[in-house]
């Protein structure tokens, strides 16, 4: 997946401006950690907010390590390891709706863990995702 930032980005694969506002509006909502949208038909990451790679344990051996710069931009390690994990899901999520119902499509996926909650909503364009804390129960 490609990484593009808002300064370097195409304006013809820049998101409507109704996409980046309401993904402004969601990202200053209390308890959001990161959002981001995926573009269906290039496969690249247009936009986030937030720190992808907090979300990965230390533990883990394939965690992200801290940003770094390249040809003048910074692209955030364990941004497009999450938004490939992200497109897995979604992609799974359909295959399994489309063998329930060939007719049917995902409209919105949520995943809730202890620590995060991911709200993912398959876009036919656009794959738009927010992270935020997991509310006590």
């Amino acid at each position: 997946m490609d990484i593009r930032n808002e300064e370097s980005e195409n304006k013809s694969n820049a998101p409507p401006s109704h996409v980046s506002e309401t993904m402004a509006r969601l990202a200053a909502k209390a308890g959001v950690k990161a959002t981001m949208v995926l573009d269906r038909s290039l496969n690249t990451v247009l936009r986030t907010s937030g720190s992808f790679s907090s979300f990965r344990s230390l533990d883990n051996p394939r965690s992200a390590v801290p940003a770094s710069a390249e040809n003048g931009a910074v692209k955030e390690e364990g941004v497009e390891e999450f938004a490939a994990m992200a497109w897995s899901f979604v992609n799974s999520a359909g295959g399994l709706v489309h063998d329930l119902d060939s007719e049917d499509d995902v409209k919105l996926l949520r995943l809730r863990t202890k620590k995060h909650e991911l709200v993912i909503v398959p876009d036919p364009r656009y794959i738009f995702i927010v992270v935020h804390d997991t509310p006590p129960a």
